[in-house]
């Protein structure tokens, strides 16, 4: 739903901008990447199936300890969630919570204390026990 989004109207524009100055690089038109000391993160912007007006940003990472990731996709990272998830109403926040996530530790803590939610793969939860 559209009110439970506060993404849904993001105009791709000022998520580029706000991406490139939190060290984000666009990659095609719909994800933005950087590394940090343990993972490559992923914010992806993905059109609404009920409306091509609206819009979801996802959020997601890949652990550098498996290996590289073999795609930027969202859908293939070790760690997926939609930006409200992680407690972001605005792109300020967005960055601030993905600022907050650069290690294995990092995830370790945010999700023992409930600050993150989201789908995990196994071989990702293996490397936080």
């Amino acid at each position: 739903m559209a009110e439970d989004n506060p993404f849904s109207k993001l105009n791709p524009e000022e998520l580029d901008r706000a991406a490139q100055q939190h060290g984000f690089t666009r990659k095609g038109q719909q994800n933005w990447v950087r590394r940090t000391a343990d993972f490559v993160q992923l914010v992806n912007l993905q059109k609404s199936q009920w409306s091509s007006d609206d819009h979801h940003l996802n959020f997601a990472l890949w652990p550098l300890a498996i290996r590289e990731p073999p795609t930027v996709a969202e859908s293939k990272f070790k760690f997926r969630t939609r930006g409200e998830d992680l407690g972001a109403s605005d792109l300020a926040t967005l960055f601030a919570a993905a600022d907050e996530l650069n290690t294995l530790s990092d995830l370790r803590d945010a999700e023992r204390a409930g600050r993150v939610t989201g789908l995990m793969a196994k071989d990702l939860r293996d490397l936080l026990t």
